[in-house]
């Protein structure tokens, strides 16, 4: 199910945490995936997904960001893991366990590769994909 409204066509909880979040903003999209809801809007300029839970628990925000604006020990990793692979989306995600991380989605043919590196440059997580229907190159 997705929806491109205002917040009044969300249950009252979820607005309820979102508001708290992110009060003042009206202009929202959202998704429902695994039961969780998925709000996306833009924040500052830059694209941002909040998720909240079915229950109406803030899970995690994500805002998307250009590689430059990662930082430094962070584009480093980046860069030894990307080898030939093109960007699928970089954002920087903060959860409900105040983790603050950044997630690289890389693609090369039909291998998608999910990287989650710390602020340090350390890698938290590494997980490998084969995607069902790949973009064809030219």
């Amino acid at each position: 199910m997705s929806a491109s409204a205002q917040k009044h066509t969300l249950p009252k909880k979820i607005v309820k945490t979102f508001d708290q979040k992110y009060p003042g903003v009206e202009n929202v999209n959202w998704d429902i995936e695994n039961g969780d809801y998925k709000i996306k809007f833009i924040d500052n300029g830059k694209r941002t997904t909040v998720d909240i839970g079915g229950k109406g628990s803030w899970e995690k925000t994500s805002v998307h960001l250009p590689f430059e604006d990662l930082p430094k020990a962070v584009q480093a990793t980046v860069n030894q893991q990307k080898k030939n692979a093109a960007f699928d989306e970089i954002k920087k995600v903060v959860n409900n366990n105040d983790e603050l991380f950044y997630r690289i989605e890389l693609i090369e043919g039909n291998n998608k590769t999910k990287v989650d590196v710390s602020e340090d440059g350390n890698i938290i997580r590494l997980n490998k994909s084969t995607l069902d229907n790949p973009l064809k190159g030219d």
